[in-house]
Protein backbone atom coordinates (compact mmCIF):
# COMPACT_ATOMS: atom_id res chain seq x y z
CA UNK A 1 0.00 0.00 0.00
CA UNK A 2 1.32 3.68 -0.65
CA UNK A 3 1.98 5.97 1.65
CA UNK A 4 -1.16 7.68 3.20
CA UNK A 5 -1.73 9.81 6.30
CA UNK A 6 -3.28 9.39 9.06
CA UNK A 7 -6.52 10.42 8.14
CA UNK A 8 -6.58 8.63 4.84
CA UNK A 9 -5.17 5.47 6.67
CA UNK A 10 -8.14 5.57 9.07
CA UNK A 11 -10.58 6.21 6.22
CA UNK A 12 -9.20 2.88 4.65
CA UNK A 13 -9.81 1.05 7.66
CA UNK A 14 -13.05 2.30 8.05
CA UNK A 15 -14.35 1.91 4.26
CA UNK A 16 -12.62 -2.05 5.02
CA UNK A 17 -15.41 -2.47 8.38
CA UNK A 18 -17.99 -0.89 6.24
CA UNK A 19 -17.26 -3.72 3.47
CA UNK A 20 -17.02 -6.71 5.48
CA UNK A 21 -19.83 -5.52 7.69
CA UNK A 22 -22.42 -5.79 4.49
CA UNK A 23 -20.52 -8.57 2.89
CA UNK A 24 -20.41 -10.26 5.99
CA UNK A 25 -21.78 -8.98 9.36
CA UNK A 26 -20.31 -8.20 12.81
CA UNK A 27 -19.48 -11.34 13.28
CA UNK A 28 -16.74 -11.65 11.10
CA UNK A 29 -15.65 -7.52 11.69
CA UNK A 30 -12.28 -9.15 13.37
CA UNK A 31 -9.28 -6.82 13.80
CA UNK A 32 -7.69 -9.41 11.52
CA UNK A 33 -10.02 -9.66 8.62
CA UNK A 34 -10.53 -6.29 8.28
CA UNK A 35 -6.77 -5.21 8.40
CA UNK A 36 -6.58 -7.71 5.50
CA UNK A 37 -9.84 -6.42 3.74
CA UNK A 38 -7.19 -2.71 3.85
CA UNK A 39 -4.45 -4.53 3.03
CA UNK A 40 -2.63 -3.68 6.43
CA UNK A 41 -1.21 -5.12 9.30
CA UNK A 42 -3.47 -5.78 12.21
CA UNK A 43 -1.26 -3.21 14.39
CA UNK A 44 -2.72 -0.62 11.97
CA UNK A 45 -6.44 -1.23 13.10
CA UNK A 46 -5.52 -0.32 16.73
CA UNK A 47 -3.21 2.08 16.26
CA UNK A 48 -6.01 4.39 13.98
CA UNK A 49 -9.18 2.97 16.23
CA UNK A 50 -9.37 2.92 19.97
CA UNK A 51 -11.03 -0.40 20.35
CA UNK A 52 -12.69 -2.57 17.76
CA UNK A 53 -15.76 -1.82 19.01
CA UNK A 54 -15.64 2.02 18.18
CA UNK A 55 -14.45 0.64 14.65
CA UNK A 56 -17.37 -1.57 14.32
CA UNK A 57 -19.69 0.94 15.61
CA UNK A 58 -18.52 3.79 13.64
CA UNK A 59 -18.44 1.55 10.66
CA UNK A 60 -22.19 0.69 11.40
CA UNK A 61 -23.07 4.22 11.76
CA UNK A 62 -21.32 5.25 8.41
CA UNK A 63 -23.12 2.41 6.77
CA UNK A 64 -26.67 3.38 7.66
CA UNK A 65 -25.66 6.62 6.66
CA UNK A 66 -25.11 5.26 3.00
CA UNK A 67 -28.21 3.29 2.88
CA UNK A 68 -30.17 6.54 3.69
CA UNK A 69 -28.47 8.43 0.84
CA UNK A 70 -29.23 5.60 -1.58
CA UNK A 71 -31.48 7.13 -4.30
CA UNK A 72 -34.67 4.51 -4.17
CA UNK A 73 -36.79 6.62 -6.01
CA UNK A 74 -36.74 9.14 -8.84
CA UNK A 75 -36.24 12.71 -8.06
CA UNK A 76 -39.53 13.78 -9.24
CA UNK A 77 -41.12 10.90 -6.82
CA UNK A 78 -44.05 12.12 -4.76
CA UNK A 79 -43.84 12.73 -1.01
CA UNK A 80 -45.42 9.35 -0.58
CA UNK A 81 -43.17 7.71 -2.68
CA UNK A 82 -40.57 8.79 -1.09
CA UNK A 83 -41.46 8.39 2.43
CA UNK A 84 -42.31 5.04 1.64
CA UNK A 85 -38.89 4.09 -0.09
CA UNK A 86 -37.58 6.40 3.76
CA UNK A 87 -39.83 3.33 6.20
CA UNK A 88 -39.95 -0.02 3.62
CA UNK A 89 -38.30 0.15 0.38
CA UNK A 90 -39.33 -2.87 -1.83
CA UNK A 91 -35.37 -1.67 -3.03
CA UNK A 92 -33.30 -5.56 -2.57
CA UNK A 93 -29.85 -3.43 -2.98
CA UNK A 94 -31.06 -2.79 0.48
CA UNK A 95 -31.01 -6.20 2.10
CA UNK A 96 -27.69 -5.87 2.80
CA UNK A 97 -28.21 -2.71 5.21
CA UNK A 98 -31.56 -4.23 6.63
CA UNK A 99 -29.75 -7.34 7.87
CA UNK A 100 -26.47 -5.53 9.72
CA UNK A 101 -29.48 -3.57 11.10
CA UNK A 102 -31.28 -5.90 12.56
CA UNK A 103 -27.71 -7.79 14.30
CA UNK A 104 -27.70 -4.20 15.34
CA UNK A 105 -30.31 -4.49 17.11
CA UNK A 106 -29.66 -7.99 18.74
CA UNK A 107 -26.10 -6.47 19.23
CA UNK A 108 -27.43 -3.25 21.39
CA UNK A 109 -28.60 -5.41 24.14
CA UNK A 110 -25.28 -6.41 25.27
CA UNK A 111 -23.08 -4.23 23.35
CA UNK A 112 -23.00 -0.73 24.53
CA UNK A 113 -21.07 0.70 21.62
CA UNK A 114 -23.06 -0.89 19.31
CA UNK A 115 -26.36 0.12 21.55
CA UNK A 116 -24.86 4.03 21.39
CA UNK A 117 -24.42 3.27 17.44
CA UNK A 118 -27.89 2.24 17.11
CA UNK A 119 -29.79 4.70 18.71
CA UNK A 120 -27.84 7.32 16.70
CA UNK A 121 -29.09 5.75 13.54
CA UNK A 122 -32.38 5.85 14.60
CA UNK A 123 -32.31 9.11 15.63
CA UNK A 124 -30.64 10.07 11.72
CA UNK A 125 -33.63 7.83 10.85
CA UNK A 126 -36.39 9.48 12.55
CA UNK A 127 -35.16 13.29 11.34
CA UNK A 128 -35.02 11.85 7.49
CA UNK A 129 -38.55 11.08 8.17
CA UNK A 130 -39.59 13.61 9.40
CA UNK A 131 -38.15 15.75 6.75
CA UNK A 132 -39.90 13.75 4.29
CA UNK A 133 -43.35 14.31 6.21
CA UNK A 134 -42.67 18.58 6.49
CA UNK A 135 -42.09 18.58 3.03
CA UNK A 136 -44.67 16.51 1.79
CA UNK A 137 -46.88 18.50 4.12
CA UNK A 138 -45.55 21.87 3.12
CA UNK A 139 -46.31 20.45 -0.73
CA UNK A 140 -49.71 19.75 -0.26
CA UNK A 141 -49.60 15.69 -0.84
CA UNK A 142 -49.68 15.20 3.34
CA UNK A 143 -52.26 16.59 5.95
CA UNK A 144 -50.82 16.86 9.74
CA UNK A 145 -52.79 16.43 12.57
CA UNK A 146 -50.42 15.54 14.99
CA UNK A 147 -46.38 17.10 15.12
CA UNK A 148 -44.39 15.27 12.08
CA UNK A 149 -42.09 13.71 14.74
CA UNK A 150 -44.80 12.06 16.72
CA UNK A 151 -46.42 10.89 13.16
CA UNK A 152 -42.64 9.49 12.11
CA UNK A 153 -42.31 7.39 15.18
CA UNK A 154 -45.43 5.92 15.08
CA UNK A 155 -44.50 4.74 11.69
CA UNK A 156 -40.91 3.93 12.46
CA UNK A 157 -42.26 1.86 15.57
CA UNK A 158 -44.47 0.37 12.85
CA UNK A 159 -41.76 -0.69 10.65
CA UNK A 160 -39.51 -2.04 13.28
CA UNK A 161 -42.68 -4.13 14.52
CA UNK A 162 -43.37 -5.33 11.24
CA UNK A 163 -39.83 -6.45 10.38
CA UNK A 164 -39.62 -8.67 13.77
CA UNK A 165 -42.54 -10.24 12.30
CA UNK A 166 -41.12 -10.79 8.83
CA UNK A 167 -37.79 -12.28 10.11
CA UNK A 168 -39.99 -15.12 11.29
CA UNK A 169 -41.37 -16.38 7.74
CA UNK A 170 -44.96 -16.14 8.63
CA UNK A 171 -46.71 -16.40 5.55
CA UNK A 172 -49.17 -13.25 6.69
CA UNK A 173 -46.26 -10.70 6.75
CA UNK A 174 -44.46 -11.69 3.40
CA UNK A 175 -43.57 -8.73 1.17
CA UNK A 176 -46.75 -7.73 -0.52
CA UNK A 177 -48.55 -7.30 3.44
CA UNK A 178 -45.76 -5.79 4.71
CA UNK A 179 -45.97 -3.13 2.11
CA UNK A 180 -50.07 -3.49 2.08
CA UNK A 181 -49.87 -2.39 6.04
CA UNK A 182 -47.12 0.16 5.51
CA UNK A 183 -49.00 1.77 2.91
CA UNK A 184 -52.43 1.89 4.78
CA UNK A 185 -50.56 3.42 7.74
CA UNK A 186 -49.22 6.56 6.04
CA UNK A 187 -52.43 6.67 4.98
CA UNK A 188 -53.94 6.86 8.24
CA UNK A 189 -51.80 9.13 9.38
CA UNK A 190 -51.24 11.38 6.34
CA UNK A 191 -54.57 11.98 4.77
Amino acid sequence: MSYLNREERRETILLAAMKVALDEGFSAMTVRNIARQAGIAAGQVHHHFASSGELKSQAFVRVISEMMALPLVPENASWREKLFSMLGSEDRRLEPYIRLWRQAQLLADSDAEIKHAYLLTMTMWHAETVKLIVAGAGAGEFITRDSAESIAWRLISLVCGMDGIYVLGLPEMGDSAFSRHLHQQITLELS
